[in-house]
């Protein structure tokens, strides 16, 4: 195990994935790193800790969000834009904001974490192409989503400190899709398309018509590589200047495949949400529900979702009330008033580890349910639920049922469960709406095996959906997205020409004279992500 004395090294690197997740617990003081080994002892999971004055474990350091799935994220030294701005957002304090005494440990006041305001500064973006071309027309005048119209199309906007859109939300979440051109050109920007703006309007048009309550959600469906996921980063973004309550799940595979999981080989860990050796508090609701007491929960995924969610929309959370008579009862003497409790006092539990660490191992299981629950419920301001990589709680996970062999659906997952119904939760929704984007690349699905057939019903192969039966409603809820146009082609190849990206001075005129726009689109067919590929080879 390891174990530090007085802030010092640890004598040995822990060997369990779960230990693997952050970086080390940090060291308040006298009090000793959280130190942890995980032996099997039955159906148990021990842990190792110092004996008299042990600091609980954080466990958001168990699941850092962008540390593991993106670094670019977590660096931001490496943030470009065309207008050196800055922007303050929050974030878990380090042992780095203790030293000198800045802060204290807020053992106190009922909390193991502290919560710090970090600054956030993008430094200036320059072109550096040997490549010459008209860049008046590069990019938007406005960063602000809900400021594009029409004429944008084909311009790009930036993510940087003009807009909230960043540092509220992708910096804590990560962008939906892999994110590697961002972390390429070292710069968020997208290119405003039509199909963006088209889902922009018909999102933002729900609450402008009085239609959220009516329309369960929507689906990006298009062929792989054509922008599903830029989509859904529009869209969010747009809803957060528009002052949305965001929920944004750029991975669902977190849950069937393990946290930013690679492959379906990947570690990944299920516990039965009525295994009252792991969770002490199940809400009543699982108990009393057959249909919800027999599935499982992966609490890092979760644990992910709740502080990523705190962290990104705390404020907007503090003003939504709870609405459920049992759960004010729950989280009253948590609260900060606790005549109102909020959303941001359940989710607040977790972050701040108000339940006293361990207490539920790996996390209490009533806060990722009541939080599901109460957004239902949410009144004071439109929700938007946005999930990347739907089609991953369609097919089986890379977990096992307990005491099995038998493969663990994605449906057999509490979040999953109940995210992974669209029509059910979508329309359940009283003022929000749902919106999914298919995922075809990322980490291989797993099949449905011959004998799990006559249990599931197959996946949708939505390269060629098809909806019928139960899918049926489905089918109304789709929305395409298409391949560049020849517009959009051109503007991309001048955009890689000024990041860089594309710096062959053999192709200036080629460049210019739009011959060099007609034969990468022939080669890739139009698609964004193979461009970005062919002029990377380039």
């Amino acid at each position: 195990a390891t174990r530090g004395g007085d802030g010092g090294e640890a004598q040995a690197q822990p060997k369990t994935r779960l230990a693997r997740l952050g970086p080390r617990i940090p060291v308040f003081g006298q009090y000793t790193a959280f130190a942890f080994r995980r032996r099997q002892h039955g159906r148990r999971l021990l842990f190792d800790t110092s004996a008299n004055n042990m600091l609980h474990a954080h466990r958001a350091h168990l699941a850092q969000r962008s540390a593991l799935c993106s670094g670019w994220l977590r660096n931001p030294s490496s943030y470009l834009s065309t207008a050196a701005t800055s922007r303050k957002t929050l974030e878990v304090a380090t042992p780095s904001d203790f030293k000198g005494g800045a802060l204290k440990p807020s053992i106190d006041e009922g909390t193991l974490v502290k919560v710090v305001e970090r600054k956030i500064s993008w430094k200036p973006l320059k072109t550096s192409s040997k490549l010459t071309f008209p860049v008046n027309n590069l990019f938007c005048q406005s960063n602000d989503p809900l400021q594009h119209t029409a004429d944008d199309i084909g311009k790009y906007f930036q993510l940087d400190g003009s807009t909230t859109a960043f540092s509220d939300v992708f910096y804590h979440t990560g962008f939906c899709g892999n994110g590697k051109e961002f972390e390429r050109l070292r710069t968020a920007a997208i290119m405003v398309r039509e199909p963006l703006l088209s889902m922009r309007d018909e999102v933002l048009g729900l609450h402008k018509n009085g239609g959220l309550n009516s329309t369960p959600g929507f689906i990006i469906n298009g062929k792989q590589g054509y922008g599903k996921s830029y989509t859904l980063n529009y869209v969010i973004a747009a809803c957060q200047q528009a002052d949305w309550l965001v929920v944004n799940i750029p991975r669902a595979y977190d849950w069937s495949l393990g946290l930013c999981a690679k492959s379906t080989q990947f570690p990944n860990e299920a516990y039965r949400v009525t295994d009252e050796n792991y969770f002490k508090d199940i809400p009543a609701q699982i108990r009393e529900d057959v249909s919800l007491s027999k599935l499982y929960e992966s609490p890092i995924a979760s644990t992910n979702l709740l502080v990523s969610t705190y962290l990104s929309q705390k404020s907007k959370l503090e003003k939504i009330r709870l609405k459920d008579a049992e759960r004010i009862a729950h989280y009253a003497p948590l609260a900060q008033d606790a005549s109102a409790p909020t959303l941001a006092d359940v989710l607040r539990s977790v972050t701040l580890d108000r339940d006293d660490g361990f207490t539920d191992f790996p996390i209490a299981l009533r806060p990722v349910f009541d939080f599901l629950e109460e957004l239902k419920a949410v009144t004071e301001m439109p929700v938007l639920v946005a999930i990347d990589g739907f089609n991953y709680w369609q097919h089986i996970s890379n977990a096992k049922e307990w005491g099995t062999t038998v493969a663990l659906h994605s449906q057999q997952m509490l979040v999953p469960k109940i995210l992974g119904n669209i029509m059910q939760y979508g329309d359940s929704l009283q003022n929000g709406v749902m919106l999914a984007g298919i995922s075809l690349g990322g980490p291989s699905r797993p099949g449905l095996p011959r004998a799990l057939r006559s249990r599931w019903m197959p996946p949708i192969d939505w390269r060629k959906p098809v909806f019928e039966g139960k899918r049926e409603s489905l089918g109304p809820l789709v929305r395409n997205v298409h391949a560049y146009t020849a517009h959009e082609v051109q503007r991309c190849l001048e955009f890689y020409a000024f990041t860089g990206h594309l710096d062959n001075a053999g192709l200036q005129e080629q460049l210019r004279t739009g011959e060099l726009r007609r034969k990468i689109a022939l080669l890739c067919a139009s698609a964004p992500a193979e461009l970005f590929k062919v002029c990377d080879l380039m």
